[in-house]
């Protein structure tokens, strides 16, 4: 459980510190808190029981947030964007099997559109990690493969509507989608996934408009260009064995094999906010066709599982895939849905997607928090890279 912790940790910090560079030099910044109520279901594809139903599920959550000032281009490019801290405390209906968890999460979030009187659609991202789930156990709680360990990481996001009630007071109505998982660093690890309805209250700090008329100064011309983004990673994950002719206890053993990951995009950027292209993904993966046995040891006359790697030739996937980057000031959103055209393990399935957290430390150097996992649902391990990116004018770009 530490390691876990010790491996989402440096992204989140990664993140508070690139997002908080700019704001902490600012005087009179825009700041706001914020108490949300949720409420919804736990979608069909966890599986937390034996049984069909899913739990409901209600929780609270406590947010402080740094706004956009409005004094740089970038604050009305990007939709004044905000970001922050917060509390999220849910309360499941079968709290007997899930446990009584609770996570500590980044956020940030921005205006998508304006309307008319005071409202607004806006969309929010966060992410964190979540403490003192129950797991899976193969005596007490068997039948609960959603979540393989205690802590776990919280990806999410909502869409909302603002409101503005007051000077100092905003109404936020929404949806919310969270998930929770370990990316199969422990397994069982079929995760956590919930839709909300949200009713949110924002109390707003320093909100008073400067009685100087802040000058913008305009961005210079966006000329349209070819980003190569190259990155490299180095992880573990977990497989899951059948126990028919192994003598293995259960299917999930808990040996952790090494993946090695080169990954390369060509992506086209016609905008600042946006860019796609085709990208190639090279893994070696060591649990590709291994098997694991259950034994009992001689000399000890303890229980323990043998390992068998496959050849070094079938420990090697080549996907291809199609991958969009979402830029906000010094980080980006990015996913890949791909296939993979070498494959040599028959566990996973070809179809593949990618997603994540990049965070720019300059213009070309970066480092990427992601998950890489099959058939849209499986997560297959998690992952932190290091990525280069350098960009050439765009051929053919009018």
């Amino acid at each position: 459980m530490m390691k876990e912790k010790i491996f989402l940790l440096p992204m989140l910090l990664c993140i508070f510190m690139t997002a908080s560079a700019e704001d902490s030099i600012k005087i009179k910044q825009p700041k706001f808190v914020s108490f949300q109520i949720a409420d919804g279901l736990v979608l069909p594809t966890s599986r937390i029981t034996g049984e069909t139903r899913m739990p409901n599920v209600a929780s609270l959550s406590l947010k402080y947030s740094l706004s956009a000032k409005g004094d740089k281009w970038e604050d009305l490019y990007y939709g004044a964007p905000y970001r922050g801290i917060g509390f999220y405390k849910p309360f499941y209906s079968m709290s007997r099997e899930m446990g009584r968890p609770f996570s500590v999460f980044l956020f940030q979030g921005a205006q998508l559109k304006k309307f008319r009187d005071g409202l607004s659609l806006n969309y929010e991202i966060n992410l964190g990690i979540s403490f003192n789930w129950n797991h899976y156990d193969v005596t007490d709680r068997p039948y609960f493969e959603a979540i393989g360990s205690s802590v776990n990481a919280h990806p999410g996001g909502n869409l909302y509507l603002k409101k503005s009630l007051s000077k100092r007071l905003d109404l936020h109505l929404g949806l919310d989608f969270l998930h929770f998982s370990n990316g199969s660093q422990r397994t069982p690890n079929y995760g956590i996934n919930s839709m909300s309805a949200i009713v949110e209250l924002a109390y707003k700090i320093n909100s008073d408009k400067s009685t100087e008329i802040a000058t913008v100064t305009p961005p210079a011309k966006f000329e349209k260009r070819t980003a190569h983004d190259f990155s490299f990673f180095v992880t573990n994950r977990t497989v899951n064995i059948d126990t028919v002719e192994t003598n293995l206890r259960n299917q999930y053993p808990e040996y952790r094999f090494r993946v090695i990951g080169l990954n390369y995009a060509c992506m086209w950027q016609q905008t600042r906010r946006f860019m796609w292209g085709p990208s190639v993904e090279v893994l070696y993966d060591e649990g590709n066709r291994v098997n694991i046995f259950g034994d009992i040891s001689e000399d000890t006359g303890l229980y323990r599982e043998i390992v068998q790697l496959g050849k070094v030739s079938e420990r090697f996937t080549v996907g291809l895939s199609v991958k969009g980057e979402f830029a906000m000031p010094g980080y980006a959103v990015f996913a890949n849905l791909g296939y993979d055209i070498l494959h040599s393990n028959k566990r996973d399935k070809r179809l593949y997607q990618i997603y994540g957290l990049k965070v720019y430390f300059t213009e070309n150097l970066s480092s990427s928090f992601g998950v890489r996992s099959n058939n849209l649902t499986h997560s297959k391990y998690l992952y932190l890279s290091i990525g280069y990116t350098f960009r050439t004018p765009m051929l053919f770009a009018k």
